[in-house]
């Protein structure tokens, strides 16, 4: 039977449990981490911890409602078990009432198949690293192995790095071009990197010029087999110099051949999806679920909230 659970209720080390043994682990869904990324977060529970779902929440003009926090790109269903379709509408369909809008993320494995139920696929890139490093490299396009000669022509350096910094080298050069995520925001993601190292999670890298130049960082975070691309970018003179390259370059040689994939979170950008696809990784799908259970008074308001915010 499913049960839901408010925050104070879960029993935290059954929850990690399950997670770190479910099919479908990821870093986003430890109580750990989502204590640091949600504001708040309840619970839906199989019998002991045998499947959960998170259920993040906030309030907004009296309402309750479901909503994806940022750096947590997939949530939802995790089992020890394979995930049945009927499991999965069952955990769907016990969301309780009280949450009148629902706008949440589901994870790979939650492709539910439903007539009523229909969850939108969004886009993910996971390349497969288990091979050598020198198949991996095979099986990526000219463009990409002339990208990485280029670095590696330069005399790029690659240097461990802090979390904070990396935060900081991605405000300055890509935060103008992240809508919706404040300082405050920012200040999050920089709690749950600390808890992630705490936990040993988290791989920092930068490059460097030959001149000691600061180019490119990278912030990775490690769960079971997947090594995820949290956040990175390059400066101007980094992207010149195919800085980027060089990182993810470097990050394939030292896991090639282990049970790894790296997850690069996305991205329904061109110019990003472009790159992920040059590095040879594989289109999978993640889904967002969306439930508007808003009375007709309410759901106009929101409509004018929303064009009035654009």
């Amino acid at each position: 039977m499913i049960h839901y659970l408010k925050h104070t209720e879960i029993d935290k080390a059954k929850w990690d449990l399950c997670i770190g043994q479910s099919v479908n682990s990821m870093i986003y869904a430890y109580s750990w981490y989502l204590d640091e990324a949600s504001t708040d977060w309840d619970a839906l529970v199989l019998d002991n911890y045998a499947a959960v779902m998170p259920l993040t929440q906030k309030r907004k003009w009296g309402i309750k409602y479901l909503y994806q926090p940022f750096f947590t790109q997939q949530l939802g269903v995790f089992s020890i078990d394979e995930i049945a379709n009927d499991l999965l509408k069952e955990f769907i369909t016990s969301i309780p009432r009280k949450y009148r809008y629902i706008d949440i993320q589901l994870n790979e494995q939650n492709n539910l198949l439903d007539e009523k139920i229909k969850p939108h696929p969004r886009k993910n890139y996971l390349l497969d690293i288990r091979k050598s490093h020198d198949k991996v490299l095979r099986n990526m396009p000219e463009s990409t192995k002339r990208n990485i000669k280029k670095a590696n022509k330069h005399e790029l350096q690659i240097h461990n790095f802090s979390y904070s910094d990396a935060i900081a080298f991605y405000q300055n050069h890509k935060g103008g071009e992240t809508k919706g995520i404040k300082q405050k925001d920012y200040n999050r993601l920089k709690s749950i990197f600390k808890v992630c190292h705490e936990k040993n999670r988290v791989y920092t890298r930068a490059v460097y010029s030959k001149n000691n130049e600061l180019l490119a960082c990278g912030v990775f975070l490690i769960n079971k087999n997947r090594i995820v691309f949290s956040i990175g970018t390059a400066n101007v003179l980094g992207r010149e110099l195919r800085a980027m390259y060089m990182l993810m370059d470097t990050i394939i040689f030292q896991y090639a051949g282990y049970n790894y994939f790296i997850d690069f979170e996305g991205s329904e950008i061109p110019g990003v999806e472009k790159f992920y696809k040059n590095l040879g990784a594989e289109l999978v799908h993640y889904y967002r679920y969306k439930k508007n259970r808003l009375s007709i008074f309410m759901k106009f308001v929101k409509t004018m909230y929303n064009f009035f915010m654009k």
